[in-house]
């Protein structure tokens, strides 16, 4: 359900020159082959179904055969052969029949195996949303971290070409006497280490841009000019208590859980239905001859009632073995809702903290502008220093890039808080996130 939804959602054409967090969810989704294997295996949970109901119907056969034997046979049944005249014997017979069987009364044996393809059916189909829906968070988390490292790129690259600009500024001076050596040092040595962190963050990049385009199934450098930023349109947040009402009911890992507990139940049934006897209605139309001396039609009806008086015990067994997949999938639901108020808890905290950090960050921003504004000035006044200026800027840069982390950060743990209380959707996507 979860991937029909996300993609008939994005059905409408699309812009080909950016990939909005939309559309690689909508890539990922059609791509990623746990869920294509998980979307396969909800088709076979449906075909079951049909293989299932079909014993509720009568069955219709047909069969022909011809044998050749070395000595002569009757043609005909005793009973179809006339007194008057003398029994046909050939060494060549054939035989036509139709079949027709219709089981009256199973005590729901036929009925509690259609209940138990339903319901392995509908457990498929939660497997699917699960895995739909883990994919959709891991998306949204390494389309942030490429955003995200992008950034922290781009305030290191502005940080380098600075403090390289300076460090030729202060070469210049010292070969004209005006500077010491040992500025030039310390600023070769920031520009090192600006360096490094920068090549570092580089190799950051590419795996990160790798992995997204692993999961959209597009070259890696197609992603750099397409990539969009994404911001919170609605932060506000339900209380725990109903974050954890929606998980319990909600929650992907829980549905599925559920839906398990219903197909072991559903197995016991089945299991149990075996202890009781079936009634059967079989008709059959035949025609026995030769070619040569023509056919005569048979017909036969009636009804048959089948037990198995002793099975050595194995009907007995299969339903204490069903019982006890029954009571662990019930355990298992259990532990799934329990886990789920974990995972709420958690989320919730990352988002707590997450928020927290945004606002924290926005003010060291604005602090951090006003810092660099009044070096600034200093500096062109002749009050203040590069050095000054330069570490201002630094800080600035920094606590920018930190920010969108920060932001970004949050986003990754809203999207995921949607997954663990079940509201992770396209619909969501477009009226939490803007691009």
């Amino acid at each position: 359900m979860l991937t029909t939804l996300f993609l008939a959602a994005q059905l409408a054409a699309q812009d080909t020159s950016r990939l909005t967090l939309a559309e690689a969810v909508r890539r990922a989704l059609a791509n990623e082959p746990g869920v294509a294997a998980a979307r396969d295996n909800r088709a076979a949970a449906a075909a079951s179904v049909g293989e299932a109901r079909a014993p509720l119907f009568p069955r219709l056969s047909a069969s022909f055969s011809a044998n050749e034997y070395k000595i002569g046979s009757l043609v005909y049944p005793l009973s179809g052969i006339n007194p008057a005249a003398l029994p046909l014997f050939n060494t060549t017979l054939s035989q036509g029949a139709v079949q027709l069987g219709y089981t009256l009364f199973d005590f729901g044996g036929r009925t509690s195996q259609l209940r138990l393809a339903q319901a392995q059916e509908r457990k498929a189909e939660a497997t699917l949303d699960a895995a739909a829906a883990a994919l959709v968070s891991r998306t949204v988390a390494a389309y942030l971290k490429v955003l995200t490292t992008r950034g922290i790129l781009d305030a290191q690259e502005r940080q380098l070409a600075a403090l390289q600009a300076e460090a030729n500024r202060i070469a210049q001076l010292e070969a004209q006497g005006k500077a010491a050596h040992v500025e030039v040092l310390r600023l070769a040595a920031q520009v090192s280490r600006s360096r490094a962190d920068e090549v570092g963050t580089r190799a950051q990049l590419d795996v990160a841009e790798r992995e997204l385009a692993q999961l959209v199934a597009l070259p890696a450098d197609s992603l750099r000019p397409l990539l969009v930023p994404v911001r919170l349109t609605d932060t506000t947040v339900a209380d725990r208590a109903a974050l954890v009402a929606s998980a319990e009911d909600n929650s992907p890992d829980v549905a599925q859980a559920r839906r398990a507990a219903e197909a072991a139940g559903a197995g016991v049934g089945v299991a149990r239905a075996s202890l009781l006897p079936q009634l059967q209605l079989n008709a059959a139309y035949l025609e026995n001859g030769h070619s040569f001396t023509g056919y005569r039609p048979y017909w036969s009806a009636g009804l048959q009632l089948t037990y198995p008086i002793f099975t050595g015990g194995s009907r007995l067994s299969a339903i204490r073995r069903n019982e006890a997949s029954a009571r662990a999938a019930g355990e298992q639901l259990r532990a799934a809702r329990q886990a789920a108020e974990r995972s709420v808890d958690a989320a919730l905290a990352t988002v707590t903290s997450a928020r927290a950090t945004v606002e924290a960050l926005a003010t060291a921003v604005q602090q951090s502008e006003e810092v660099e504004r009044i070096r600034l000035l200093s500096l062109q006044v002749g009050s203040g220093t590069e050095t000054d200026y330069l570490d201002a800027e630094a800080q600035l840069l920094s606590n920018r890039a930190s920010l969108v982390q920060a932001r970004n950060a949050e986003i990754a743990a809203r999207a995921e808080l949607a997954r663990v209380t079940g509201t992770l959707s396209a619909e969501w996507l477009a009226r939490t996130l803007a691009q």
